[in-house]
């Protein structure tokens, strides 16, 4: 008897849910997530207490961790019966089989609308890292505050391989770096057109003023956004990340853990606002 824990490894299921989210024990999945390299800090950023239970296209029952972020989507978008395709990260393989935690899921057309394909940006397809929105196509998506913007992706295709980074297609990085000498970098992605409200192009360089277009909602209606504060303390220094990304500057962003954007007070952060409050 044994276990093997693997690196990071992303997969798609089709699958027909078979039981919604119920308590489980994740202990040993906590062990294998950070012998498997995942930093501690992140798996308190992003809470799995919960198992659903999946009937493979064979008819063969799985139970999947699920993250805590997707219960309440998923209870309430796909009924017990329905497909659904699952996107998730294979960290152990036991006696009992693979110890797989469910990241993102979307159901068959005919189960999403508007609210469905803001929760489904494919922006975490190993770890969700951010917000996602929906809105209608074409409408002008603003800079959270000044900065500059360090990286553009316009492949509408592109992969971006850290575990908190995901799938994106096209996305800005824009850094914010305030008085107090702080800075912290915010992403859009899944964007159709990367262009300003003049209709011109973003440039990588670009100065900009909180609340400037830095592009447009695609076709699909969606888009995420995210927020990674710079701190030495969440910086990923593993030689993943090293190998991947080490010789990149643009992709220093990436190094950083994401926070709850909604809970991010960038007049607190810069040194503007009060004081936050103190960590007990």
């Amino acid at each position: 008897m044994g276990v093997d824990v693997f690196p990071v490894q992303s997969y798609r299921f089709e699958v027909t849910l078979a039981a919604q989210a119920t308590p489980c024990a994740i202990n040993f999945l906590k062990w294998a997530m950070v012998t498997s390299g995942i930093p501690k800090d992140f798996l308190e950023r992003a809470p799995i207490s919960r198992c659903i239970q999946v009937k493979s296209a064979k008819g063969k029952l799985f139970t999947m961790y699920v993250q805590d972020v997707l219960t309440e989507h998923l209870e309430k978008e796909v009924p017990l019966g329905g497909k659904l395709t699952l996107y998730a990260a294979l960290i152990y393989f036991d006696q009992k089989g693979p110890g797989i935690v469910v990241n993102e899921f979307s159901g068959p057309p005919s189960q999403q609308g508007s609210e469905k394909e803001a929760a489904d940006c494919g922006c975490g397809q190993q770890f969700h890292s951010g917000s996602d929105y929906s809105a209608p196509a074409g409408t002008p998506v603003p800079v959270m505050e000044d900065g500059i913007v360090v990286k553009l992706e316009d492949n509408e295709t592109a992969t971006v391989d850290t575990p908190t980074a995901g799938q994106c297609g096209r996305y800005v990085v824009v850094k914010h770096s305030f008085a107090n000498g702080r800075a912290a970098y915010s992403r859009y992605a899944q964007l159709g057109k990367l262009v300003g409200h003049d209709g011109r192009p973003i440039a990588v360089g670009q100065q900009l003023k909180a609340k400037d277009t830095i592009g447009e909602v695609g076709s699909k209606g969606r888009f995420h956004f995210e927020i990674r504060p710079v701190d030495s303390a969440t910086m990923d220094q593993s030689p993943g990340w090293t190998k991947l990304y080490g010789a990149d500057p643009a992709m220093d962003w990436s190094r950083y853990q994401t926070v709850d954007p909604a809970k991010f007070d960038a007049a607190v952060f810069g040194g503007k606002g009060a004081a936050a409050p103190e960590k007990k």
